[in-house]
């Protein structure tokens, strides 16, 4: 039985709090790995190649699992996985306390920590979508905004910890925070509306889209196998690849605006401010594309941060980064657009595995990036090449944003198709 939520809150909304909450603590936690890295360096007399291989490391590990992971949430619901990921995350940062040699450092960051991290991007995101049609994009950009949240606090705050207590009992402090408050978030997460009596979006009765049309249910839509037969999947995996490239820039930036004299509190304030900038533009520009749709706001996106990426070659004081931060932050909301994009043009079936695809091509593209910085700064001695690599790259993301288009129906037929992303 379906029953009303009028008269209270409905309960998609308690999904989308405590989704964000959770990816603002653990995402915001590992986004601070670019405050950590000098200090490493510094302590323990590694490379920039070294460091940054634990982190591309990391990002191969948690989103080579990302088919695992939303397989597990379609199929055992987001309250034991996530539960795991909170255990497993807190565990590998726990751990990063007795790093002592760069063995270390890989087995408890970037394979531990990122097994845990691995099992909560695509089970979060695919429940989020689970709960809404009509708002789904702003459900989405909540929740994205819980990343931006959390890199706009944690950068200033861990740099404090740093500079109190050292980067060794600021692990631990983060490893307890984890867990402290992940654990009971965890515990409120269900996958399908119907496990609350509920419909998506709190509605009566079947949901329509923007259009008028009636939007499949979670048992309809493309399956996995359907899905990797179209060429609008593997056109999105291709734009997941190349624009997750720009992770690699997020890793270093601190280093590079210190290299330019930069102070670290100045440099870890204006890291913080970009996210902030992020989380305030993925909610406007998410909640417009419920709007006009996904595609015209994703090209702007896309376009904007190429601009910012040429224009980082090139800046060297600190109103100059500000500005950067600001500009790349507010329009960095395209991974959220084609978050949405995948759940209206598949449907829910089979959305867990279809996300944790794409999350492996996120993975490729940040996985490489950091790698390839730290590589040319030590090979090179500076970062000016590597900001030119990526700064080109940025400019495909543009190009092929302009080929999206809804699968034809040709490819899978379904009774009431979706057609918002236009």
């Amino acid at each position: 039985m379906f029953r009303k939520s009028e008269n209270r809150i409905f309960y998609g909304w308690i999904i989308v709090a405590g989704a964000s909450g959770l990816v603002s603590l653990i995402w915001g936690c590992d986004g601070t790995y670019g405050i950590f890295l000098p200090e490493l360096a510094t302590d323990l007399g590694w490379t920039n190649t070294v460091l940054s291989g634990a982190y591309s490391m990391g990002w191969i590990v948690a989103n080579g699992l990302g088919i695992v992971a939303g397989r597990a949430n379609d199929k055992y619901g987001p309250r034991l996985v996530i539960t795991f990921s909170v255990a497993v995350t807190s565990v590998g940062f726990g751990l990063l306390y007795l790093t002592k040699n760069p063995w270390q450092l890989y087995l408890y960051y970037g394979l531990i920590a990122n097994i845990g991290m691995g099992f909560l991007g695509v089970p979060v995101m695919s429940t989020v979508s689970h709960w809404f049609v009509k708002k789904r994009g702003m459900a989405l950009g909540i929740t994205q905004a819980g990343v931006g949240f959390g890199a706009f606090v944690m950068p200033p705050l861990v740099q404090m910890l740093i500079t109190r207590f050292g980067w060794r009992i600021s692990y631990l402090i983060i490893a307890g925070v984890i867990l402290g408050v992940g654990l009971p978030v965890s515990r409120l997460m269900r996958l399908d509306p119907a496990e609350k009596g509920l419909r998506p979006d709190g509605a009566e009765a079947e949901i329509a889209n923007a259009q008028g049309e009636v939007a499949v249910t979670n048992s309809e839509g493309f399956s996995f196998r359907q899905a990797l037969r179209t060429t609008q999947l593997w056109l999105l995996f291709a734009i997941y690849v190349i624009s997750s490239l720009r992770i690699g820039v997020a890793v270093h930036l601190k280093a590079y605006m210190v290299s330019f004299n930069i102070p670290e509190m100045t440099a870890a304030t204006i890291i913080g401010i970009r996210s902030g900038a992020r989380m305030v533009g993925t909610l406007i520009i998410s909640k417009l594309s419920d709007r006009i749709g996904r595609r015209r706001p994703l090209v702007i996106c896309f376009t904007v941060i190429a601009t910012m990426s040429v224009w980082l070659i090139f800046i060297r004081e600190p109103w100059q980064f500000y500005a950067y931060s600001i500009a790349s932050g507010l329009f960095g909301a395209g991974s959220v657009l084609l978050t949405a994009m995948v759940a209206d043009w598949f449907g829910m079936k089979a959305n867990g595995s279809i996300l944790g695809l794409l999350y492996i091509a996120t993975g490729i593209g940040a996985s490489t990036a950091p790698l390839l910085i730290g590589y040319l700064v030590d090979t090179r001695g500076d970062y000016q090449l590597a900001f030119t690599v990526l700064a080109i790259a940025a400019l495909a993301p543009v190009l092929l944003s302009f080929a999206l288009k809804r699968p034809e129906k040709g490819d899978y037929t379904i009774k009431n198709d979706l057609s918002r992303s236009q």
